[in-house]
């Protein structure tokens, strides 16, 4: 007897203080039936007095608020939540709160005087329906730190506060992405993966596939790969657009991606829409730098040939080697003209036979005279030549 009496103080009252903090009746009748039954295994007399307590039970537990459940929405969505009073009470005001595991943070209020909005929570939470009875908020661009319950308390007067949950689960969904893993002449292989968080459902539109496997991978920040591969016939996919859907179980959020196979590539390797873009971009990236490159190149050599003509046409030409070395060679006649100069004595003591040998000599001088000049001048030239080939 002492050892029922101990079970039944231990183990009841916390099974009665879970069932009262339900507000939904269908989880709390659930909660109800297994304290029932926990006690009518213990004691039939107890189990009879429990209906008495019935009774007694508090409004609360009935369902005044009503509210959806769970509220699922994908990553960087907004979400909707939404409270409603179902009878008419003297409400004062309406607050949001979000529970954690510390403490219920306040997000918002309103009642006859207006909205309010905490600053944490300013551009996050808007109301979207503002009322005493019927009172929703929009949560904008939801992450996971807004994955949480949260709670929506009209203040009455003068019953107090009666509230109601709803609790907010986000869903991710990345991908997905498409490639032939091995191709040969008969059967083609593809594959296609999705990450998010539940597990992402992968399938194939209007494909024949003979054989399929279903890979998944979960990864420490609680997301999950699953990878989807099937053996097809080569001639099914011949110029065929190939789809692939990746989706959520309990949401309508969806993604695919496709692509078309040519008859003249079946056997090659495919890559998705996307990767064969990003081909086409890096390719045209690389030919705009080949073709700059080429420019530069040839106006590099344009400008060495312009330099080089420059320089040739400033450079002066090289002298004969053998002019230099030849002597200047003297005439008889030229000797004589030189001597008749040279001692002016004879002149004076010439006689007119000396002024008809003069004439004779000039006569005679003429081309020799001319030919050295030209040999002076050339001389000349080149010494010219020679100080102008120094300064350069």
């Amino acid at each position: 007897m002492r050892r029922w009496q101990e079970s039944i103080n231990r183990r009841l009252p916390r099974l009665w203080s879970r069932c009262k903090g339900i507000r939904n009746f269908p989880r709390f009748f659930s909660c109800f039936i297994t304290v029932a039954n926990y006690i009518f295994t213990m004691s039939p007399a107890l189990f009879k007095s429990l209906f008495i307590l019935l009774i007694f039970l508090p409004n609360g537990l009935s369902q005044l608020v009503r509210t959806q459940q769970v509220v699922t929405a994908t990553l960087g969505e907004d979400a909707v939540l939404t409270c409603e009073l179902m009878t008419l009470k003297n409400v004062r005001q309406v607050t949001w709160q979000k529970v954690t595991t510390e403490a219920n943070e306040n997000l918002a209020t309103y009642s006859k005087r207006g909205s309010h909005v905490n600053p944490p929570f300013q551009r996050k939470v808007e109301f979207e329906d503002e009322g005493l009875q019927n009172c929703s908020i929009v949560i904008r661009g939801v992450s996971r730190g807004d994955e949480s319950c949260y709670k929506c308390l009209f203040n009455t007067f003068p019953e107090g506060a009666i509230s109601g949950t709803t609790c907010l689960k986000v869903n991710e969904l990345y991908g997905p992405s498409l490639l032939i893993t091995q191709t040969n002449n008969s059967h083609t292989t593809l594959s296609c993966s999705a990450t998010g968080r539940p597990v992402p459902i992968v399938t194939w539109d209007d494909i024949m596939i003979e054989h399929s496997n279903m890979v998944d991978v979960t990864h420490p920040n609680g997301t999950v790969t699953m990878t989807t591969t099937v053996t097809v016939v080569v001639s099914s996919l011949t110029d065929k657009e190939v789809r692939c859907v990746a989706s959520m179980s309990f949401s309508d959020v969806t993604k695919n991606v496709s692509m078309v196979i040519p008859a003249s590539i079946t056997g090659q390797s495919q890559v998705s829409d996307d990767d064969r873009i990003s081909g086409t971009v890096v390719g045209a990236v690389m030919g705009a730098v080949l073709c700059l490159m080429c420019l530069i190149a040839v106006f590099c050599v344009i400008w060495w040939q312009k330099r080089r003509k420059d320089t040739s046409s400033r450079k002066p030409p090289v002298p004969d080697p053998e002019i230099s070395r030849t002597p200047l060679k003297t005439s008889p006649t030229s000797k004589q003209s030189q001597s008749l100069t040279s001692s002016p004595n004879s002149s004076t003591t010439s006689s007119p036979n000396n002024s008809t040998t003069k004439r004779r000599m000039t006569k005679n001088s003429s081309p020799s005279q001319i030919s050295s000049d030209k040999r002076r001048m050339q001389q000349a030239q080149e010494a010219v030549k020679k100080n102008l080939f120094n300064d350069y």
